[in-house]
């Protein structure tokens, strides 16, 4: 099979977390600092950086509908209930042909990735799926609420140690400050040393499911000493162990007798021992050397030397050093360029009382592991909780009474506010609207089903997935991405979800695409990446939606929710953010069912009492309704719409340059700037 390497470049850092359910997924520093003086003879790195970040590009491959400021209220008393038939209310059915304008890719669920085919072997796209894409489309141009599509949850986040951002003031409230701590000579300069920062409150221990109940074992150290707090773990740094193995073997060239105290790394550094290029320098400067292509994150028993309150000076298997030292875990987290170190922690103590965790804290952390375990990709059995009766070490604090804990010290701790609290107040009245009454809902007072009725969408001819298979990245970016899911202002400065009175930008809608695998940002890391097989451009599905008791204005909607405007073209399925899935959906026929000729007709039997709907008359009559509803001349006057409408306009779709995901180096890394407005990206293209 042929294979086709899309070329995308790293984003993966935004991917954790989740939230909207496919819809809505900084101080934000001004990027003009000017000169007040004309006469300086120059500026400073500080602004010289900020004016190169605010020319960076800055964008992705979806935008925001924002939420409407003013929610239709659907009148409860008109209801229909579903065990009558009225002559205002209407029955019927849409049959409809969805055409691929792009390759077409609906996940079957399985690790190969194939098209998903229905009980007849046939490919098709679920009704859930056509159901799923016409809802969103009803809640948008129905003025409804997506009170119902939130996940009401706290995100969490880490900060990672040097990296500056808004929320690092409250990560460290939450774990406490860092501290910079002496981990040995510098290889290349003795009289200088290696410095790392460590969190003092955070402790290791070790973590096991037993019956069931997940708990966590203390270690033998209580702590190193009560100069570092709670911290009860060593830290030893790659570059001495580098460094250490370049004086071993100058020391076996010279001919003398020498020992390498740090033979357990071998093969497990991140960058080889075993090459003379490999040096470090002086610290803040690029490590140079070869990098280990094999190397994974570990937990692995040890046995160690330290002399000292902290400073390991061998390690070894479990039996090497367990006469003389000390029995433990090594322990490294992940890639992390010029900046690696390892974890040392003691061996675990059983006649301590154990730590067990609530099952509330374990679901946090499994919601938390499974919105971002496709971005880690083979780093995900490291990262994910123990089997029943296996032990992995851990490291874990307590704040406000609340457990954190995680495979790396840098633990990934809650937000303040909840998904759910950036909703605007409108969103949230639990109030009827159409998308409720006509797709159905359930809540803890009452549930109301829904009216209409998906069928599959079924391939209409006889076709074959491609030749060609394509690697692409089928995770998206998540809510912890505030700079693109929060609405930020400049007088606010950064907003996060830590931020009081923060909102969420609306509802997720992907850009089309001119083209399918097209470069979009992302990276061809095969952990991360899966190989699809989609069906080609042009090949048509035909689907029908049946529907029970539709007021005129529901019909409408309805209509105007699968057809959209005379270009408009949507996506469905998945790799959408790289042009996937860009449909054309065509109502093939309308027709409802005249019930004088079903019902009342007594002389004869009519067999097919349906009659033609016309379609363009239903919508106009919509609008005329929704738009006097919402006080304007006509409803493609609401800058929602017009957006919305907008982003499905296939005669307006953006350069692929301008709807790309950001690259995870500078782009991404030194942005400054929100992501830009629907309108804006379209009036720049």
């Amino acid at each position: 099979m042929e294979k086709i390497e899309i070329n995308l470049n790293d984003l993966m850092k935004s991917m954790s977390g989740g939230g909207i359910r496919d819809n809505f997924k900084q101080k934000s520093y001004s990027s003009e600092r000017q000169q007040r003086n004309n006469n300086m003879p120059r500026e400073t790195n500080k602004n010289i950086n900020n004016k190169a970040a605010s020319n960076f590009y800055v964008g992705a491959p979806y935008n925001f509908v924002e939420f409407t400021e003013k929610q239709y209220e659907y009148p409860e008393d008109l209801l229909p209930t579903h065990d009558c038939m009225k002559n205002e209310l209407t029955s019927g059915e849409i049959e409809y042909e969805i055409t691929a304008e792009t390759p077409i890719f609906v996940d079957d669920g399985t690790v190969d990735h194939h098209f998903r085919k229905n009980e007849n072997g046939k490919y098709c796209i679920p009704g859930s799926s056509v159901r799923g894409l016409i809802r969103n489309n009803v809640q948008i141009l129905g003025f409804s609420s997506f009170e119902d599509d939130i996940d009401d949850y706290a995100l969490m986040y880490r900060n990672v140690a040097g990296k500056k951002e808004t929320n690092k003031k409250e990560y460290n409230s939450a774990v406490g400050d860092s501290s910079l701590i002496s981990v040995g000579k510098n290889p290349n300069n003795e009289k200088k040393e290696i410095k790392v920062n460590v969190l003092n409150k955070v402790k290791a221990g070790y973590i096991c499911q037993e019956n069931g109940q997940y708990r966590i074992y203390q270690t033998c150290v209580d702590r190193i000493s009560k100069e570092f707090e709670e911290r009860n773990y060593y830290v030893l740094s790659e570059r001495v162990i580098i460094g250490e193995y370049q004086k071993y073997q100058k020391m076996k060239k010279m001919g003398k007798k020498s020992e390498f105290q740090y033979d357990f790394f071998t093969q497990k550094n991140q960058y080889l021992q075993n090459t003379k290029t490999c040096t470090f320098p002086t610290e803040g400067k690029k490590c140079i050397g070869e990098e280990n292509k094999e190397y994974k994150p570990y937990y692995e028993p040890v046995s160690y030397l330290k002399i000292g309150q902290q400073t390991i000076t061998a390690v070894g298997n479990p039996e090497k050093y367990r006469e003389n030292g000390n029995e433990g875990f090594a322990i490294s987290s992940g890639y992390m360029k010029n900046k690696k170190v390892v974890y040392i922690i003691p061996a675990v103590d059983k006649t301590k009382d154990p730590i067990n965790i609530l099952p509330s804290d374990v679901e946090a952390f499994r919601v938390d592991f499974e919105k971002r375990k496709n971005t880690l990709g083979q780093k995900k059995t490291f990262f994910s909780l123990p089997e029943n009766g296996e032990m992995k070490p851990v490291f874990y604090t307590r704040v406000d009474g609340r457990l954190y804990f995680g495979f790396t010290p840098r633990l990934r701790v809650f937000y303040t506010h909840t998904v759910k609290d950036g909703l605007p107040e409108n969103q949230r009245t639990g109030k009827l609207d159409f998308a409720r009454a006509m797709f159905g809902y359930s809540n803890d007072q009452k549930s109301y089903k829904s009216r209409l009725s998906f069928s599959d969408a079924v391939v209409k001819k006889t076709v074959a997935e491609s030749e060609r298979s394509a690697n692409v990245i089928l995770s998206e970016p998540k809510p912890t991405s505030y700079m693109d899911y929060l609405e930020q202002s400049n007088r606010k400065g950064t907003v996060t979800y830590n931020s009081n009175e923060f909102r969420l930008r609306g509802v997720k809608q992907y850009w089309l695409h001119q083209s399918a695998g097209e470069n979009v940002g992302l990276n061809n890391n095969k952990n991360i990446t899966s190989e699809i097989h989609a069906l080609p451009e042009k090949t048509v599905f035909v689907g029908k939606v049946r529907f029970k008791n539709l007021t005129k204005q529901e019909l409408g909607l309805l209509l105007w929710a699968m057809r959209l405007e005379r270009d408009s073209q949507m996506n469905i399925g998945k790799a959408k953010a790289y042009g996937y899935g860009r449909i054309a959906l065509n109502i093939k026929s309308a027709k409802k069912i005249n019930l004088q000729s079903a019902y009342e007709c007594m002389e004869k039997l009519d067999l097919s009492p349906f009659e033609d709907i016309a379609v363009d008359d239903e919508i106009m009559a919509y609008k005329i309704y929704m738009a006097k509803n919402q006080n304007l001349k006509k409803i493609e006057d609401s800058p929602r719409i017009r957006d919305f409408l907008a982003m499905k306009d296939s005669k307006k779709i953006p350069n692929k340059d301008a709807i790309r995901y950001m690259c995870l180096g500078d782009e991404y890394a030194k942005r400054t700037q929100p992501l830009p407005k629907v309108g804006d990206v379209i009036k720049k293209n």
